[in-house]
């Protein structure tokens, strides 16, 4: 299949013996990404291919430059013990590249990985999207786009582009409502790809809009197999807070794509923040707006930061010791109602406010468990170890993770049926 044609995410309404060749073609990229490499026997093995199959599946992704050999690789399984070492067949790195970008609070990101989804460029840059006119956001995330792009050696690799940002979201990238940034009804997909346009004629990038922590979850969970099997909760908490749900591996979104949005879990009362928050939700107890204002509520500097919280707690400070627990409070109550409606083996919290947990740990837990009823499972609480980048680097995976995914039943539609494992 012709490079420009092929990994689009578009099947035939039939089963030709065309679409089936590039299912299987999906299937290997998937088995090679996934193991890191393989033989040709052991990729027809793990495919259930004859070899004469595989091989011409092998060549076809070489020919579209998505695949290498590597020479002295693993023998496979079933290769003798003695003898010159065999050839694996790799992913080549170079084979496309995938662009996430974050649209923060106060910070911008744009992200570059590789076919083998290694991350290999990154430009962040402090922000304050709240305080500045919509297009003024808009021309910088585009110029950080624009620099990376210009740095590819190969713009015609650039399979995918991902947004990502606070918001609820229409199937159509539209922002219906992103409060934190002060964004309402913004094409926001049409308006970047426009500026993109304007840049580079002729450029036809696939655009996506995610909300951010959902992205978050995407990059926590894409390359690690250990949560593929259970409910894994993810909490993003920054200025406000926001979440995402994975059930067996793969991302929940409800009934309209608005599952997990954990920051507005109804807490009661006013709050500790309610400037860009609905007062009395959890994220206007425990994001960081709310903290700073509790922080500097209960005695410390006026201008105090996030990294001058987290230092004084190092330090046992007595104001940080009794702000942070007051936080622990405040988010002990919104994983009890979390984990009481979905029950998850693990919760990650990620996110710059995320680093506080390990200070009040032991009493956020201690809390949970006296409110579950005798026998409630206890879900593990991890910090995530993704940094700021986090929902950038997820934009960027998802459009990884689209390359790599095809509608199997588009295959089944057909009225013949269509052994999936020949062609």
């Amino acid at each position: 299949m012709a490079a420009s044609e092929s990994y689009q995410n578009e099947f035939p309404i039939l089963a030709t013996p065309q679409s089936v060749r590039y299912l299987n073609e999906i299937r290997a990229l998937n088995a090679l990404f996934r193991s890191g490499g393989m033989s040709r026997a052991d990729l027809a093995r793990m495919l259930g291919l004859n070899r004469s199959t595989t091989g011409n599946i092998i060549a076809n992704l070489m020919a579209d430059a998505l695949v290498v050999e590597r020479p002295n690789g693993g023998r496979g399984e079933g290769a003798a013990k003695t003898g010159r070492p065999g050839i694996n067949i790799e992913i080549d790195p170079a084979g496309a590249t995938f662009l996430g970008a974050e649209i923060g609070v106060d910070r911008l990101t744009v992200v570059a990985i590789d076919l083998a989804a290694h991350e290999f460029r990154r430009v962040s840059t402090p922000f304050p999207v709240f305080d500045q006119p919509l297009d003024e956001a808009l021309d910088r995330i585009v110029a950080m786009l624009a620099e990376v792009i210009d740095s590819l050696s190969d713009v015609a690799r650039l399979r995918g582009l991902c947004v990502t940002l606070p918001a609820l979201l229409d199937a159509d990238g539209k922002v219906i409502n992103a409060l934190i940034i002060g964004w309402r009804d913004v094409d926001l997909k049409t308006l970047i790809s426009g500026r993109l346009a304007a840049r580079f004629p002729g450029l036809e990038l696939p655009i996506s809009v995610e909300n951010d922590a959902n992205a978050f979850a995407i990059a926590e969970t894409y390359r690690d197999s250990s949560h593929s099997a259970e409910t894994v909760a993810f909490l993003l908490i920054e200025n406000g807070a926001g979440g995402g749900i994975v059930i067996g591996g793969r991302l929940f979104r409800g009934s309209t794509g608005f599952a997990g949005e954990f920051g507005q879990i109804v807490l009661g009362s006013e709050g500790f923040y309610g400037g860009r928050h609905k007062p009395g939700h959890l994220e206007s107890y425990i994001g960081k707006d709310a903290v700073l204002a509790r922080y500097r509520a209960n005695g410390a500097d006026p201008n105090a930061d996030l990294d001058q919280l987290l230092a004084a707690l190092e330090a046992g400070d007595a104001i940080a010791v009794r702000t942070a627990r007051e936080w622990g409070g405040g988010l002990a109550i919104g994983l009890i109602q979390l984990s009481s409606v979905l029950n998850p083996g693990v919760i990650i919290l990620g996110g710059t406010v995320a680093p506080l947990f390990r200070f009040v740990a032991e009493e956020v837990e201690a809390a949970m468990r006296r409110e579950f009823l005798e026998g409630f499972p206890m879900p593990k609480i991890e910090i995530s170890a993704l940094g700021l980048e986090g929902p950038a680097l997820g934009g960027a995976l998802i459009m990884h993770q689209r390359m790599f995914s095809i509608d199997e039943s588009a295959i089944y539609a057909s009225a013949q049926p269509i052994n999936l494992f020949q062609i």
